[in-house]
This record gives structure tokens, C-alpha cells and sequence, in this order.
């Protein structure tokens, strides 16, 4: 009876060290890094990127002849007033970082765009501030009074 047990132990420790050598000479599997997320930061670097592009103007001189599209022409402002549109506007980003985070709004993002439209009409600023407004979720229009020929600017 005793042998019995003892085959039994034996072939037990001899099918553990078969497995862990199987293991050890296998090696350790490659792992795939997994898909890193979009950190808060991703997204501001992005926004900044975005918001802060010159508008997209081409010549018409290089445009092909088949289409002649006008050409976008701002108002230019003195240098207290650019200076003044590009403090505003620096600060609507600023206010544009924060109301990404959860449970801050777009407010102050919102007035400081209108501070830009209204005291800047027809200047890059002007329009650098309809197009971050057009950026606000829509959910969020009501809730600031965005309205669509707000984002659009003036008809001409």
C-alpha cells in the first residue's frame, strides 16, 4: 500500500515540474501595449492647435483656375487693440481648458468670445472667437444663448 502512494506523489511532482518547465522554457507571452487613452492634456493640445490656426485663406492667384474663391480680408486693428484681442483671446483658451474639465461650464469661455466679437468685429479675432463658440456643445447653446447666426457672423 505504501508503494502505491508514493507512485502517486511521484507522478504528481512529475507532471507540476513537467508544466512549470513547459512554463519556464515557453517564456513570458509578448504583450501588446494597450491603446493609450486621451488624456486631458492630449485634448488641450489639440484645442490649442486647432483654435490658434490663421483661417484658412488661399490666394486666389494659387487657386485653380476653375474655381475663384474670394479671398477673406480682416479688419486690421492698431497694436493696443491687438494687443487687447490677444489678451481676450488668451484668456477665452484658458477658459476653454477648464470647461473641459467635469463640472465646469463654458461661461466665462462664452463671454470672453463675445467680449472679442463685439469689440473686434471683422477682425481675426472676431472670427477665431465665432469659431471656438461653434465649438461649445450643442447641448450647451441653450443653456449660453449661443444661436447659430451668432457662430455665423454678419451676412454680407
Amino acid at each position: 500500500m505504501d508503494n502505491f502512494w508514493v507512485k502517486v506523489v511521484i507522478i504528481i511532482v512529475a507532471v507540476v515540474a513537467v508544466v512549470a518547465g513547459i512554463n519556464y522554457f515557453k517564456g513570458p507571452k509578448p504583450q501588446q501595449p494597450a491603446p493609450q487613452e486621451k488624456t486631458i492634456g492630449d485634448t488641450w493640445r489639440e484645442d490649442d492647435k486647432r483654435l490658434r490656426t490663421e483661417p484658412n485663406v488661399t490666394p486666389a492667384s494659387t487657386q485653380p483656375q476653375q474655381l475663384e474663391q474670394p479671398t477673406i480680408k480682416f479688419k486690421e486693428l492698431t497694436e493696443e487693440q491687438q494687443a487687447g484681442a490677444e489678451q481676450l483671446f488668451e484668456m477665452a483658451i484658458a477658459s476653454r481648458k477648464m470647461a473641459r474639465l467635469p463640472g465646469v461650464g463654458y461661461r466665462e469661455m462664452v463671454d470672453y468670445c463675445r467680449q472679442l466679437i463685439e469689440r473686434y468685429p471683422g477682425s481675426e479675432f472676431d472670427y477665431k472667437a465665432r469659431r471656438m463658440l461653434g465649438e461649445v456643445p450643442q447641448n450647451e447653446w441653450e443653456r449660453y444663448h449661443i444661436t447659430q447666426e451668432e457662430i455665423d457672423g454678419p451676412t454680407k
